[in-house]
């Protein structure tokens, strides 16, 4: 578990996504071993989204709207695509990865979607992000976080039930939220 010291010097970089070049470096392997998940979890599904990434830059024309979120095998398709055919041919594609357990499909068709409404969807994300490393009584780093259209995606292993609705509870009370998806597990034993 993360003490005050590691969650004052990391939670900035986390929200603000300076720890991005940490990928595949000590600060990566180090949150990964933290988390529920641990390091061979983070690296299968970061070997996951090289193989998706591989086949639908292989198979799709044009697939730059399209963002993964990979979290156990489950891969949550977001982003605006041109048209139904791109975000049908896109979900098939991945269907036929060795490694997809579920296909979540939420993108959106030739979205009306503007550079604000993005911003707003990374402050929902970084907002419940930060609250989560700040509750003593959550471990954060178990969480992977999402938001798209004013959804937020909350994957994860939650060690109690107390634990998940307090990270639901965090999500809904976001001005703005639309909705909250829940994809976090109940760690198991509970």
């Amino acid at each position: 578990m993360l003490n005050k010291y590691t969650t004052c010097f990391a939670l900035p970089l986390l929200l603000s996504g300076c720890a991005a070049p940490l990928v595949g470096g000590i600060g990566a392997i180090g949150f990964s071993a933290v988390e529920d998940r641990g390091i061979t979890g983070v690296a299968s599904d970061q070997a996951l989204r090289v193989k998706l990434n591989i086949e639908l830059s292989d198979n799709l024309s044009d697939f730059t709207g399209i963002e993964l979120t990979i979290y156990k095998g489950r891969v949550l398709f977001t982003g605006v695509v041109a048209n139904k055919q791109i975000k049908t041919h896109a979900v098939n594609i991945a269907q036929n990865v060795v490694g997809v357990k579920e296909i979540i499909d939420r993108m959106n068709v030739n979205g009306e979607d503007s550079f604000s409404e993005y911003t707003r969807d990374s402050w929902m994300t970084t907002k419940l992000k930060a609250q989560l490393y700040v509750d003593e009584d959550i471990i954060a780093p178990n969480y992977l976080v999402k938001t798209f259209d004013k959804t937020i995606y909350i994957f994860g292993s939650a060690q109690t039930k107390e634990e998940m609705n307090l990270v639901l509870s965090y999500a809904f009370d976001i001005t703005g939220v639309k909705n909250v998806v829940n994809l976090m597990e109940l760690h198991k034993g509970e």
